[in-house]
């Protein structure tokens, strides 16, 4: 049995023109049942080490230094090393990163040009459900290819758990659509409290490091901040799991807009 764990980053729902966080990216890592005990302990010990063993590791909390946390104390030299010292986990024990993401703006246009400029009135998709359902086509590829059965384990997210579960159910009973069929994950995703899972803590550190790194080419910065997350993304890059399917020709996105997103069906929004 694999387990794969996610989590999110620059989850802004709806609201596409946030200049802040233009990139959604929803993300994690696959794991062997009987490797998962030996990183959580890892992942503990790492935290005991920087004093932090009983906080919940928040990405975004560590690089800003939250006010009221040991991370305020720490230098940015600090900060990088314990990312550095958590990622290589990944490589440590041959974890399979996998991730999606969207550029809000392309997501905007996208269906803007499909539906009318008024189309997130009436829409139902949002950026964290088409990366879930693109997460649940390159989860089940990785374990058809491995041959086995997986757990989808992500970060309780209360506005999207309904939607984002009605979506799982029906994937799994698409016996007769094989091009959006999800076979090899449990029927349901489980949502946890992240704060008392390590795994999930470390699924955010990958979401927000990947996306670090994705917003390069969007976000205008130094040549230090670009080589620094470039030196974080790099420690597990190997690691990420590309399925062979072109994503944007994938069945999933007409699927998703025909069955959960157009509630208007044939009429024009906007």
């Amino acid at each position: 049995m694999k387990l794969i764990y996610i989590d999110d980053s620059g989850n802004t729902g709806k609201r596409l023109d946030d200049t802040l966080q233009p990139l959604f990216v929803l993300g994690g890592f696959i794991i062997d049942e009987d490797t998962w005990k030996h990183v959580d302990q890892e992942m503990y010990d790492i935290k005991t080490k920087y004093d932090i063993e009983e906080l919940e590791i928040h990405s975004i909390e560590i690089m800003n230094g939250k006010k009221g946390t040991p991370y305020k104390h720490w230098d940015y030299a600090k900060k990088l090393t314990f990312f550095a010292e958590v990622l290589g986990l990944i490589g440590k024990y041959d974890l399979k990163v996998i991730y999606f993401s969207v550029k809000k703006e392309n997501f905007k246009k996208y269906f803007q040009s499909k539906y009318g400029k008024s189309f997130e009135q009436q829409f139902n998709i949002s950026p964290y459900l088409l990366a879930f359902s693109y997460i649940l086509q390159i989860g089940d590829a990785y374990l058809m290819q491995e041959d086995c059965n997986g757990m989808l384990i992500l970060d309780e997210q209360d506005e999207w758990k309904k939607p984002a579960n009605k979506t799982f159910n029906i994937l799994t009973t698409l016996a007769n659509e094989p091009e959006v069929h999800v076979e090899k994950l449990l029927d349901r995703s489980f949502f946890v409290d992240s704060s008392e899972s390590n795994m999930i803590q470390l699924a955010d550190m990958l979401a927000y490091t990947t996306k670090r790194y994705l917003e390069i080419e969007l976000k205008e910065m130094t040549q230090q901040k670009q080589d620094e997350r470039e030196k974080l993304y790099n420690i597990y890059k190997e690691s990420i799991y590309k399925p062979s399917f072109n994503y944007g020709s994938h069945s999933i996105l007409k699927w998703l807009e025909d069955n959960i997103g157009n509630q208007t069906k044939d009429k024009p929004i906007g």
